[in-house]
């Protein structure tokens, strides 16, 4: 039988692994695994801490620090990553609305106009 603190230092290890694995996950764009990775993280949050008695250990305290600061890094990112994707789909909605306004302009063309512009290009 394990005692409490060796409870939590089990707990804490599972959890630098879970925040390991989440880094990865958001590197790769796996968003699906970091879910799945960010509910067994909170589960094992969970689980840490009902065990406060055995968390009066410095080092294991120490150790939950690191982790917490790596998943904050991690949320930076994607929080970096969100805003950029935000960018990216303003522009390319602002360039659809440009392409919509002078659509009709290239498209209103009758149909022998527009066979005799590609007869005066073929030569």
């Amino acid at each position: 039988m394990q005692t409490p603190a060796q409870r939590c230092a089990r707990l804490v290890a599972a959890l630098e692994d879970l925040a390991s694995q989440e880094e990865s996950s958001l590197r790769t764009g796996d968003f699906a695994a970091v879910e799945s990775i960010q509910e067994r993280a909170g589960a094992v949050i969970g689980d840490l801490a009902s065990q406060t008695i055995a968390m009066a250990d410095e080092a294991l305290r120490a150790r939950l620090r690191a982790v917490s600061a790596r998943r904050s890094r991690s949320s930076e990112w994607l929080a970096g990553e969100l805003e950029r994707t935000r960018t990216e789909l303003s522009e390319t909605n602002a360039s659809r609305g440009r392409v919509a306004k002078i659509a009709p302009v290239y498209g209103s063309a009758p149909a022998a106009s527009r066979a005799a512009s590609r007869l005066a290009y073929v030569g």
